[in-house]
């Protein structure tokens, strides 16, 4: 029996999972691809590392399109991260950032970078926020980390000791296992941080030696869970002064440049930008843009991935297409640990890396089939339910025509109660609702899905609906929706 999707990437990640710490180019790397989706749990980053270990800020299909008004290409194949929150396990898609092309009202995506400028500001807020004692920053990263270890370690210490069976801290002392436990977890944070600060790489390969006792799929999850949540945490607190810091440096040119010119010193506007973004470089949208807790034991019993099962407040929602269309979504899901942030949409996820898509760990994401707003027609128009796959061009066009909120006169238009009973029950096929949940539940491509919505569709149909008669024809370029008697002509 062939496997489906989800057990296909249920098996991937356990296989990329055993293998991160067979090496340390296999670990460093995956840091690497960590230290640019800080924003996404452990169990998230593994599945983006897996298929695209380049990717720089990643949303889901919403985020990119509604938030950043930007499209994904045609043909893009969707990032697959397991989503085991609901009772039936899924998949749900994000897009990194070179998947999306952008139009004239395309919002900007920056990533934030450490330059030479925030120092002080930087050292200012770890002072602040967890007590430092050295004045060179590789140091500073190194003591935090140490000090978030030893706290992670003492709060999960129980849960960490009961997943060590067949991995080669088994026969080690309970003492033992965490100071391993605290040295993987501070040096890895430590590179992490650094890497996403654009600083070299200080560790040897003796300086990474415990990471490799961790050679479980739970030890891992474990150890993978502990760096992502603590360096998640000081790299926002650090994407957060940075911002802070360009933006005073911003409206300070602006005044300037106001008095030279003008005599008088102009009142900036609020700006609305940050706290409306979302955070893209990990389209952790919050996603579509939800925010949550970090659990408070995040080592649980291992899922049928092999590594700990982690409560993510990300993305929640219903499986998605794989293919870029206007059927996907941009996923960015986030973490939350209670600090106040700065919106978030850099890469995607807001003025960091995700459009908020953002902020804490994203919004429902679905294929379902239906329109959520009432479409307004003329009198001949077309309603197409193959335009709700569209291509680029289509997406590009869908996205112009929600900024420009043109109505057509109400009189020429249909209420969403009349488009929703003409798809329910007028396609002339038996069982039709039924039978188009089945095969969209096989998860086929676009135009396949497409393809068997025509089959569905055929004849034509008449409907009284509050005293309105409402004709429908099913043609081949779509659906004609008409107020009368006829709609084929």
């Amino acid at each position: 029996m062939p496997e489906t999707k989800y057990e296909y990437y249920a098996a991937l990640a356990e296989r990329t999972a055993r293998q991160l710490t067979e090496t340390l180019d296999n670990w460093t790397t995956f840091l690497d691809t960590t230290a640019r989706l800080y924003k996404y749990p452990y169990h998230e980053q593994l599945m983006i590392y897996a298929q695209r270990p380049d990717a720089t800020a990643c949303a889901d299909y919403d985020t990119w399109s509604k938030t950043m008004r930007r499209y994904i290409r045609r043909g893009t194949k969707g990032i697959a991260l397991i989503d085991n929150d609901s009772d039936a396990p899924k998949l749900k898609y994000v897009y990194d950032l070179a998947d999306t092309g952008t139009r004239q009202n395309s919002r900007p995506v920056n990533l934030w970078q450490m330059e030479q400028e925030h120092m002080d500001s930087v050292f200012y807020t770890l002072d602040q926020n967890y007590g430092v004692t050295d004045i060179s920053l590789h140091n500073v990263f190194e003591e935090i980390a140490a000090n978030l270890a030893d706290e992670f370690w003492d709060n999960h210490r129980r849960d960490i000791i009961s997943i060590v069976d067949d991995s080669f801290l088994e026969e080690y002392t309970d003492d033992t296992i965490g100071v391993r436990f605290r040295e993987a977890v501070t040096v890895s944070t430590a590179y992490t941080l650094m890497v996403r600060c654009g600083m070299e790489n200080p560790f040897t390969h003796e300086d990474f030696l415990p990471v490799f006792e961790f050679n479980t799929p739970d030890t891992i999850a474990a150890l993978g869970t502990a760096v992502s949540e603590i360096s998640e945490q000081i790299l926002r607190d650090i994407e957060i002064t940075i911002k802070i810091y360009e933006k005073e440096r911003t409206q300070e040119h602006e005044e300037r440049t106001d008095l030279h010119e003008g005599g008088r010193i102009r009142i900036s506007e609020p700006d609305l930008t940050e706290s409306s973004a979302a955070d893209l470089g990990q389209v952790r949208e919050d996603a579509p843009g939800i925010s949550a807790e970090p659990p408070s034991d995040p080592v649980q019993p291992a899922d049928s991935v092999g590594e700990a099962a982690l409560t993510s407040d990300r993305d929640r929602g219903n499986s998605e297409p794989e293919t870029g269309t206007d059927d996907g979504r941009d996923g960015e899901s986030k973490r939350n640990d209670g600090r106040n942030e700065v919106g978030e949409p850099d890469a995607v996820g807001t003025d960091d890396e995700q459009s908020e898509i953002t902020g804490g760990r994203s919004d429902p994401d679905r294929t379902d089939l239906q329109l959520n707003e009432p479409i307004p027609f003329s009198r001949g128009n077309q309603l197409s339910l193959f335009d709700l796959i569209p291509s680029e061009a289509k997406h590009i066009e869908s996205i112009d025509k929600a900024e420009s909120e043109l109505k057509t006169p109400f009189a020429f238009s249909f209420s969403q109660e009349e488009i929703d009973t003409v798809l329910r029950f007028g396609s002339n096929t038996d069982d039709h609702r039924k039978r188009i949940v089945a095969e969209f539940m096989k998860q086929k491509s676009l135009d396949e899905n497409a393809d068997f919505l025509k089959q569905m569709y055929h004849g034509g149909n008449g409907f009284i609906i509050e005293n309105r008669n409402i004709c429908a024809w099913y043609a081949d370029v779509g659906i004609h929706l008409v107020q009368g008697r006829a709609a084929k002509y």
